[in-house]
């Protein structure tokens, strides 16, 4: 069926897996009759630059779409400041910054693969994945 997010997806914290999936299957979607085209472009942008950076082999042309996806994010991202949508939790004014961490960390993920050969290590599914078998299978069967 069709999510549902009673609270809005802005009060979404730490999102992972099946959430995450469905927020980015229906957030161009939602936001396209609404909002300025050149926000629709940056959200677009950060959407395919997590599509790429989540393939499970990334060769030099996937390293150059993922540096695309990322640069053309960079090209856009002041019209979300211009429309007002990028606003601090606590003082719930418009901030007129990008210093994200995360933000920060996504410009290295194309140059890390190049020099490592892979990202697998930083997939949120897998880990997850991981922790269901190591951790919770073991541990319901023993109680």
């Amino acid at each position: 069926g069709t999510p549902h997010f009673s609270n809005g997806i802005t009060k979404l914290k730490q999102v992972g897996g099946r959430v995450q999936r469905d927020v980015q299957q229906y957030i161009i979607i939602v936001i396209a009759s609404a909002a300025d085209p050149d926000v629709i472009i940056a959200i677009h942008t950060l959407m395919e630059f997590q599509y790429l950076s989540q393939a499970t082999t990334i060769n030099s042309m996937m390293c150059n779409k993922i540096r695309a996806s990322l640069q053309e994010f960079h090209d856009h991202k002041d019209a979300i400041i211009k429309s007002s949508l990028r606003c601090g939790e606590k003082m719930k004014h418009v901030l007129k910054h990008w210093h994200i961490p995360k933000l920060k960390l996504m410009q290295s993920v194309a140059p890390s693969v190049e020099w490592v050969g892979s990202i697998l290590q930083w997939s949120v599914d897998m880990m997850e994945h991981v922790h269901i078998e190591v951790i919770k299978d073991p541990a319901s069967s023993t109680n």
